[in-house]
């Protein structure tokens, strides 16, 4: 009798762990394939959408986002990186036409796409606005999103 009652506390131990973890949404497809690249992620948390599925995570110290399409299949890699590796010419673009002030500099991230594909995005902040640019890797940049604060 004690057997029976332990594992029915197991089991609904079990069941409300699976219930109130963000990972459980998560196909097994997404989650295998998520390890078998990115097997020393530390601090992984997901996030489900009917876009995408993502996975915040860190990686040799640097913060990083994967994310999956509804199929499992991996469509991009994000990282954050520091300004001063930009393509050269896109920082002597960016300081002329968005100088400090009144433009902060807020984030930079890479973009990696599945097909290795990459790109960079900058992310200016001003007392009105915020504007996102693109950048490519040769250094030409284009404004991709400006959206008033």
């Amino acid at each position: 009798m004690k057997k029976i009652l332990f594992l029915a506390l197991i089991t609904v131990s079990i069941a409300a762990t699976a219930a109130t973890d963000p990972a459980s949404d998560v196909s097994f497809t997404v989650l295998n394939n998520f390890t078998a690249k990115f097997l020393k992620a530390e601090n992984v948390d997901w996030k489900v959408t009917p876009q995408f599925i993502r996975a915040s995570f860190t990686l040799n110290g640097k913060e990083m986002n994967a994310f999956y399409d509804s199929y499992g299949d991996l469509t991009a890699v994000t990282s954050k990186m520091d300004y001063s590796k930009l393509p050269e010419r896109a920082i002597k673009a960016i300081s002329l036409k968005y100088p400090f002030p009144p433009y902060q500099l807020i984030d930079c991230i890479e973009y990696r796409s599945a097909e290795n594909e990459v790109s960079y995005y900058v992310s200016l902040l001003t007392e009105q606005e915020t504007i996102v640019l693109q950048i490519s890797p040769a250094g030409n940049v284009s404004e991709f999103k400006r959206m008033s604060n």
